[in-house]
């Protein structure tokens, strides 16, 4: 009797993880050519993220903020009206500066002792009175990552700029897509980088980013100035 033996091909090898480069104690830096997209993490116990709203200064770039407050990175923030008037909640250095926007289907990055969380807007009342005190927050919308899988999103191709979150909140990741893309890609890419929350920020041409950690420089230019902004400090 001949013994047959079958040749099994070996199982296919998951793709490698990313790389992230090492910018400076607490903040790393990886690169996604697909859609030419960057992004930012941030150790929270290292740096500190606020929100600025400029306010009678005007409207400000992502480079011109961080080149007067010596931020470490800066990036656009939320939604605005034709009159340059932010649009949603904003606290910024622990000061409510402009109240919940209440009714609409978006997202609150609440910020708070070292952590950052991701609340739908209905949720959010609840979230800031329990303590420690929020110190930074912005209302936006949509969240495009809900316990680690995409909602059903609106097929619409723009550059985009976002925030990411792991389970733990401990790490805030800024990221910044050049190239348009639907925000349904950009939540797919995220969830298979292993992140658990992800919100969007304003995108289009208010998308820009302004970053000087070490030797690593980087300005992504937007199309004009914005009434607020996220900017993140070494502790």
């Amino acid at each position: 009797m001949m013994l047959v033996v079958a040749a099994v091909a070996p199982a296919s090898a998951a793709p490698p993880s990313p790389a992230w480069t090492a910018l400076a104690p607490g903040a790393e830096h990886l690169h996604v050519d697909d859609g030419d997209i960057d992004l930012f993490r941030f150790d929270l116990t290292r740096f500190r993220a606020d929100v600025a709203v400029p306010g009678a200064g005007g409207p400000m770039t992502a480079a011109e903020l961080r080149r007067e407050s010596g931020a470490a990175l800066v990036v656009n923030g939320g939604f605005f009206d034709t009159n340059g008037r932010s649009l949603g909640l904003r606290v910024a250095s622990g000061r409510q500066l402009i109240k919940l926007r209440a009714v609409v289907d978006w997202g609150v990055l609440v910020i708070r002792d070292g952590r950052a969380d991701i609340v739908h807007s209905r949720d959010f009342a609840a979230t800031a009175v329990a303590a420690p005190p929020v110190t930074a927050a912005i209302q936006v919308g949509p969240r495009i990552l809900v316990d680690g899988k995409p909602p059903t999103l609106k097929p619409q191709a723009a550059r985009r700029t976002a925030v990411a979150l792991d389970q733990t909140g401990r790490f805030l990741t800024i990221v910044v897509a050049r190239t348009r893309m639907e925000a349904g890609a950009l939540a797919r890419l995220l969830e298979r980088l292993g992140f658990h929350r992800a919100l969007m920020l304003d995108g289009g041409p208010s998308t820009q980013l302004s970053a000087e950690l070490g030797a690593f420089k980087l300005d992504i230019s937007g199309g004009y100035a914005v009434p607020d902004l996220l900017l993140l400090r070494p502790r």
